[in-house]
């Protein structure tokens, strides 16, 4: 197992999720021409920007197919952890509430890894495509000793042409930095114009430039206490399908350091797999970048 580098930035996957929408495992469905998954795409171009961890949660059912995949690509270019997202990982002293079948939500996946976080580290979808300019921004903020980060994407470049999908809407101020996120679901063109529902439940019109989140995150470890102390009062009070969301633990760990958070520009084209129908297209898309140049085929032939 190669050691990781403590000065150089982690990749955290969470792929753990379930598709509902989507049907199956789509962590580890076939986009690439070689058959590549979208997240080996990922892991390729954290590397290329020099991220030194790469850590994985996960389901247990997964963790065969994932290591014998990835493990050999790895070796002696990064350390791989795999690390499973299950009831039993809750901080001491809490329980999770009865008849709970699904995970406890993205933010709980985070805190499930939390011991292997020492450094500054992304945290990112197994089912996206964020672009290789993605890991060179977080790279770069990181470099620069900053604050946290995410990587924000227009939302007419970050929508599904099979149904509709949901999106983090963001504020940000003159300065790049984050003022805040709402949660437009149901997102789709109607009658010409992008259409959401509003967190109160109100259809409103969005602009095609507005600026979404995709859970593309630059964080730092001073993050994590404050992750299990929200974690901590969840459990308190959770129900059998409430989630603890990793963008609710960033919000509350912002108001309560006051720190803020830099909204990088992503530039290159987001792909993600949302409904089965989405699959021929990122297929597509990604063989033309093959195509191009910008990535060998397969996938780990070189570099």
């Amino acid at each position: 197992m190669t050691t990781a580098d403590p000065a150089k930035p982690t990749l955290v996957i969470l792929a753990a999720g379930i598709g509902r929408r989507y049907g199956n495992d789509k962590q580890i469905a076939p986009v690439g021409p070689d058959g590549e998954w979208l997240l080996e795409y990922a892991v390729r171009d954290a590397l290329a920007a020099d991220f030194a961890q790469v850590v994985m949660v996960i389901r247990a059912e997964l963790r065969e197919c994932l290591h014998a995949r990835l493990a050999p690509r790895l070796e002696g270019r990064a350390s791989l952890h795999l690390v499973e997202q299950t009831f039993d990982a809750i901080p001491a002293g809490c329980r999770v509430p009865s008849g709970r079948s699904k995970p406890l939500g993205t933010g709980h996946a985070l805190w499930c890894c939390a011991p292997l976080l020492h450094a500054p580290f992304a945290v990112i979808n197994a089912d996206d495509y964020y672009g290789h300019d993605a890991f060179r921004l977080l790279a770069g903020h990181f470099r620069h000793g900053n604050g946290p980060a995410m990587v924000g994407y227009r939302l007419d470049k970050a929508l599904s042409p099979h149904g509709s999908v949901n999106r983090g809407v963001c504020e940000v101020d003159p300065g790049g930095f984050l003022r805040g996120v709402a949660e437009f679901t149901g997102i789709e063109m109607r009658n010409g114009a992008l259409h959401g529902f509003a967190p109160d439940g109100s259809d409103a019109v969005l602009a095609p430039h507005a600026i979404v989140s995709l859970n593309c995150w630059g964080l730092l470890p001073d993050l994590l206490p404050g992750l299990e102390s929200g974690l901590i009062e969840f459990l308190q009070r959770a129900g059998p399908g409430d989630e603890y969301f990793l963008p609710h633990a960033i919000d509350r760990h912002l108001a309560m350091t006051g720190h803020k958070l830099k909204v990088l520009r992503g530039e290159n084209e987001w792909l993600g797999l949302t409904y089965p129908a989405d699959l021929p297209r990122v297929a597509a898309r990604l063989a033309a970048l093959h195509r191009a140049g910008v990535y060998p085929t397969p996938l780990w032939a070189s570099g």
